[in-house]
């Protein structure tokens, strides 16, 4: 029965574009999630599986909501929120976490008004931190730059985590969690794990006194101080198994007393803890909202083949009552040049092979990208700390380099598993490098712009008639026709523990539901390049 008094209860004519606009038949699943929303109480978890059609099911969702209720959907993104805009109704407002944090912010500090955040604020405060500690220790320029960015990650993720910066062993951890890369100092390493306390009270100290904000103040201010939050009678969130622990927070307090939620995700495609997502995020929602789980099964994106090998992953898949068969191969890897049409889309689960094989695409004169634009500026970043002048005898510096960073990780980690992982995404990055200079090289470049101008035009999260991408990069995309380069390198080999072989088998479960029709395998051959280098030793 109907409970008037609930504010997700209370049934309305909806909003133009409605049902009413338009037949619409839901699955059972959808059903059963229809029905929590208008008769059931308290919060909901709803498991949507990948092409579940699950934006549709909240569209209609809110579509039914009656028209007096405050209501928001908090989406992943900017792009997906403004997307949502067009399609819901007017009632239901359609936002970012950040930009909810970002009200909270702005009324707590009025002084921000008209003023735009300033993305470079945490780099600077880092930057005067590390100039004035400069006195205290004699190190290397290298060491230094090293320095600078291990601070300014440990302080990010930080904020991500809601670290308390007064525990010095709890933000050492971040550095292992994270594979982060101290400076070769210890006591300087030390020290900035030291620093990241008086870095964040600064940030504060900077807000107040200057109206200089960030992306992260966005959040972590009005988590960590606990300002108020806008709060709504009905709030959507969705890609909840993405969240980290300063989003989960805020969106906790954007409800109103009596009002209710319906988080959206999927724990099979919780493939974001590297960039400081909480892997157990939907679990953790469950336990303290005491939410009803809902599940939503049927893909409407994978051919019934496809489903077939993502069951083995996820039992709880179903294919669509209409699906078609679908296509899967195998090819050797010398035939994928032959088998590339525009639009494809190529996924590893490590970078190195897709720079190879894309490098050899632009040769061609087929415009192809690798996606991930913070990928290339970390390639940047060590390819100006290690060749500053010129690219002469760069395999020397490359091959030194790799020993160094090998020697680090083996002396600074704590067990074999984060050893062996750090290993393995160290020596992908310098492969990656190693593959474009080699190239640059060859063209005839001799100077670390011509380096820096390849870099650029390889990595880019612009669409391109080829995209290669690794798994993680594709997350939320999709394809006609998806190779999946290296399927052998799945699960890593240094998932041995229970949490590592479950975030693995997300990866795989991610890689085989990306395709509308053909799901193509391409094999690595038996040689010693990427399979020898990538194998930690």
């Amino acid at each position: 029965m109907d409970d008037p008094g609930h504010p997700a209860s209370r049934r309305g004519s909806g909003a133009p574009g409605g049902p009413a606009d338009r037949p619409f038949r839901p699955s059972a699943y959808q059903q059963a999630i229809f029905d929590f929303v208008r008769s059931g109480s308290g919060d909901g978890v709803v498991r949507a599986t990948a092409g579940s059609g699950k934006t549709t099911t909240l569209v209609e969702i809110a579509r039914q909501l009656p028209d007096d209720l405050n209501a928001c959907f908090l989406a992943f993104n900017k792009h997906t929120a403004d997307e949502l805009s067009a399609r819901l109704p007017r009632h239901v407002r359609a936002c970012t976490v950040h930009q909810l944090g970002n009200r909270s912010l702005r009324t707590a500090y009025p002084h921000l008004k008209g003023k735009d955040p300033q993305p470079k604020k945490l780099r600077h405060l880092v930057r005067e931190r590390i100039q004035a500690l400069s006195a205290d220790f004699a190190c290397s320029k290298g060491d230094w730059a090293l320095a600078s960015n291990y601070l300014y990650e440990l302080a990010r993720f930080a904020m991500l985590n809601l670290t308390d910066p007064r525990l010095e062993e709890e933000i050492a951890a971040l550095a292992i969690e994270y594979n982060l890369t101290p400076p070769t100092d210890h006591s300087l390493e030390r020290q900035c794990h030291l620093e990241v306390r008086s870095l964040l009270r600064l940030r504060l100290d900077v807000l107040k006194t200057q109206g200089l904000y960030d992306y992260e103040d966005m959040l972590h201010l009005p988590a960590a101080l606990q300002l108020p939050v806008e709060q709504f009678d009905f709030v959507f969130v969705d890609e909840a198994q993405d969240l980290n622990a300063v989003q989960l927070e805020l969106v906790l307090r954007a409800m109103r007393p009596g009002g209710r939620r319906l988080f959206v995700g999927d724990e099979r495609q919780a493939i974001y803890g590297f960039a400081g997502a909480d892997t157990d995020s939907l679990q953790r929602i469950v336990q303290r909202t005491d939410a009803t789980i809902l599940p939503l099964s049927i893909t409407y994106r994978c051919p019934r083949s496809h489903v077939a090998l993502a069951r083995q992953l996820a039992p709880e898949i179903e294919a669509a009552p209409d699906a078609t068969e679908g296509k899967v191969a195998v090819i050797a890897e010398a035939a994928l040049d032959r088998w590339l049409r525009p639009g494809a889309l190529v996924l590893c689960r490590f970078t190195a092979p897709l720079v190879q094989h894309c490098l050899a695409q632009v040769r061609a004169g087929r415009p192809a990208v690798v996606r991930g634009m913070d990928i290339g500026k970390r390639l940047e970043s060590m390819a100006t700390q290690l060749f500053p002048h010129s690219l002469e005898g760069w395999e020397g510096t490359l091959q030194a380099y790799s020993l160094t960073e090998e020697a680090r990780i083996r002396a600074t980690t704590q067990n074999d598993e984060d050893l062996d992982r750090q290993l393995m995404l160290r020596r992908d990055l310098i492969l990656c490098l190693k593959a474009i200079t080699r190239d640059v090289v060859t063209g005839g470049g001799q100077h670390l712009r011509e380096l820096l101008g390849s870099i650029a035009r390889l990595f880019s999260d612009q669409d391109s008639p080829v995209v290669f991408s690794t798994i993680h990069k594709a997350k939320g995309k999709e394809a006609d026709r998806v190779f999946i380069l290296y399927p052998e390198s799945m699960p890593a080999v240094y998932a041995r523990t229970a949490n590592a072989a479950r975030g693995e088998a997300c990866v795989q479960f991610v890689a085989l539901t990306r395709s509308k029709r053909d799901l193509i395998f391409v094999r690595q051959p038996p040689r010693e390049d990427f399979s020898f280098e990538l194998v930690p030793g």
